[in-house]
This record gives structure tokens, C-alpha cells and sequence, in this order.
């Protein structure tokens, strides 16, 4: 009957240990604040020596590790995998060995000093990645059969907050490349206006200067002509006398007054031709 008592007395203040964890855990923003946790609460949780956390993350592993009170996590590449971790993972077998990696240890525990150390290993299937939990324990710091089910709820909780920091990491990098796509977007927008806002601006200055060209040369063909029909009514005027005149009166008479018109009617001309050059020649200056 005292043994049941303990029993579930022990069973209690687990699952209220578990608890404090799971709380502290979840109000836990980023992998360093995991970290302080578990370093605080998987002691009185779980007896190890080392414990070891390697969780799929893309194309990479996210490897954490607990030992001596002091903690080690940061991503690794594949190859920083242990090999009896690609055993477990490609086979998904329990291990249950006294043969343990040097790797593991890494300088870090002396394995001399441990009574009868064990290495257990199990690979997790949670939130479509694998994780694969290591333990490492001996006769002092005992970890049993019995202790897989609140190792269980502690993998669950760890993993969960681990693919919830993960999860929001990846959405704030699509958010800021989003961001970062539509600055670039209105970049581009005020670019295109500024060209379109030129654009409209240059033809509105073409259209005016082609405009007032055009009034210039209507101004000067209208009066050009003008000073031409004069001279050229009178040239006409003094043709149509020669029928009555006889030669010699053409000669006195008519031929100094027509000589005189085509002179007149000849300046008009160079007049003309001056003015429509100079016109023509600004007009080709302006659309350079």
C-alpha cells in the first residue's frame, strides 16, 4: 500500500513538473528561450546524462543538446548527423546500446567516470519531420522504460514550440519579401509615372511649339502673298496693254513700268524665301 502511495505521489509531482514546463514552454518566443527552459525543468523530468534533440528542418537539422547543465543547440548540416541517428531514422528501430559514439560525447563527458553508461535512441514522426531523441544514462543518473511516456510528452511539447518558432520564421521572410516586393513595385510605379508625367509634359511643349510654327508660316504665307499679288497684278495689268500700245510706247512706256514690277515682285520673293528658311531653321533647332 506505501509503495502505490509513493507510486502515485511520485506520478503527481512528474505531471506537476511536466506542467510548470509545458507552461514555460509555450510562452516561449524563440529557440534561445527553449533552451533556458528545458536547461531548467528537464532535470527534474528525466534522469540523463546527456540528452539529445535532432529535428528534420528542410534540408538541414536542427540539433539541440542538453548535458552537464549546460546546453548546445544551433542548425547543422547532414553531415554533422551521427550515423547510428541515419540508422534510426531511415529504419525507425528503438536502440538500446553500452556502445556509445564518441561523437556524442565530443570531450564533453568522460565516459570513464559513469557506472555502466547506456545510450537509448528513438526517431519521432511529428508534424511531417522526424525527430530523433538521444539519451545518455548510466546506474547514477538512471533512465528506464518507465520514463518513455513522459519523455514522450516532453518531445511533443519541445517539437510543437519548435515547429510554431519555425513556422512563423518562415511567414515573417515571406512577409518581408513581400514587403520588399511591393516597395520595389511602387519603385517601379513612380518610375513609369515620372516617364509618362515627361512623356506628356515633352508633347504638350511640341504641341505648343508646333502650333505657334504653324501660325508663323500662316502668318507669313498670307502675307507673303499679299506682297506678292500686288506686283503680280500690275505685271498682269501691263501684259494685257501691249495689245494696245504700238512698240514703241510698250518700250517707253510699258516695258520700264513691267521691269519695274518684276523687280518689286523678284524682292518680294527673296523675302519670302529668307523668312521660310529662317522659319524652317529654328523649327529644326527647337526639335533638337
Amino acid at each position: 500500500m506505501s509503495i502505490t502511495r509513493n507510486a502515485a505521489q511520485l506520478y503527481r509531482i512528474t505531471y506537476e513538473a511536466y506542467s510548470k514546463f509545458a507552461n514555460d514552454i509555450n510562452r516561449c518566443a524563440n529557440l534561445s528561450e527553449v533552451g533556458d527552459v528545458c536547461q531548467r525543468h528537464l532535470k527534474y523530468l528525466l534522469n540523463f546524462r546527456l540528452i539529445r534533440m535532432t529535428i528534420e528542418q528542410d534540408d538541414k537539422y536542427l540539433v539541440f543538446e542538453l548535458f552537464n547543465n549546460n546546453l548546445d543547440y544551433g542548425i547543422r548540416n547532414s553531415s554533422e548527423v551521427l550515423p547510428y541517428e541515419k540508422e534510426l531514422c531511415a529504419k525507425g528501430i528503438p536502440i538500446y546500446t553500452e556502445d556509445i559514439p564518441e561523437k556524442l560525447v565530443r570531450k564533453r563527458i568522460d565516459l570513464n567516470v559513469l557506472s555502466q553508461p547506456v545510450l537509448w535512441g528513438w526517431s519521432f514522426d511529428k508534424y511531417e519531420r522526424k525527430v530523433l531523441v538521444s539519451i545518455l544514462s548510466d546506474q547514477d543518473m538512471n533512465f528506464s522504460a518507465g520514463d518513455i511516456e513522459i519523455l514522450k510528452l516532453v518531445v511533443d511539447c519541445i517539437q510543437a514550440k519548435f515547429n510554431e518558432i519555425y513556422l512563423k520564421r518562415q511567414i515573417a521572410i515571406r512577409n518581408q519579401n513581400l514587403q520588399e516586393a511591393y516597395e520595389t513595385i511602387k519603385s517601379k510605379n513612380a518610375e513609369i509615372e515620372h516617364i509618362v508625367e515627361n512623356q506628356q509634359r515633352i508633347i504638350e511643349e511640341r504641341t505648343s511649339e508646333i502650333a505657334q510654327k504653324n501660325e508663323k508660316l500662316l502668318h507669313v504665307s498670307v502675307l507673303n502673298a499679299h506682297n506678292v499679288r500686288e506686283p503680280l497684278s500690275r505685271i498682269q495689268g501691263i501684259i494685257q496693254l501691249f495689245e494696245y500700245f504700238d512698240d514703241d510706247a510698250c518700250r517707253t512706256e510699258l516695258v520700264p513700268k513691267l521691269e519695274q514690277s518684276v523687280a518689286e515682285m523678284d524682292n518680294v520673293l527673296k523675302e519670302v524665301v529668307e523668312m521660310a528658311s529662317n522659319e524652317l531653321i529654328e523649327l529644326k533647332a527647337s526639335r533638337i
